[in-house]
């Protein structure tokens, strides 16, 4: 019986960086690529497996529809279309206004001081309408 000892060309990356070719000492991952500590070799060749994480939050472009969760029952029907926005170095909600038909673009204003257990967030249009972002008891979002 005669056994093969070249190695075989169906390797996986994961065993073909294992091993250095010099010295066949094994190689350690570094930061950017595997490298042998016993005579210095380096795997220029290697490109790590790209992971899919988490996306950037700006990046996704939700739109979010928030319902009314107020006590007019006229509104009821009622939708707030609200987009994350960069603001500086932080991102906010932008609001289109829901009372309004053409689409406006809603300011955020400061609370009166009322209701501070509440994370509530006012936004303002530029014909007066004012919309109060409130967190429902179920976790999500909507208007009032």
């Amino acid at each position: 019986m005669v056994v093969s000892s070249a190695p075989s060309t169906n390797t996986s990356t994961q065993a073909r960086h294992a091993v250095c070719p010099r010295c066949e000492a094994s190689l350690v991952s570094n930061y950017y690529e595997p490298q042998c500590l016993q005579c210095g070799y380096v795997d220029y060749s290697y490109t790590p497996p790209t992971q899919i994480g988490r996306r950037n939050l700006m990046s996704a472009a939700t739109r979010y529809v928030f319902r009314y969760v107020g006590d007019a029952p006229k509104l009821a029907e009622t939708l707030a279309h609200v987009q994350l926005r960069r603001l500086r170095n932080r991102v906010v909600f932008g609001v289109t206004c829901p009372l309004c038909d053409n689409g406006v673009e809603m300011e955020q204003t400061s609370l009166s001081g009322k209701r501070k257990e509440i994370r509530e967030e006012r936004y303002r249009c530029p014909d007066g309408h004012r919309v109060s972002l409130i967190p429902r008891k179920d976790g999500s979002m909507g208007w009032k």
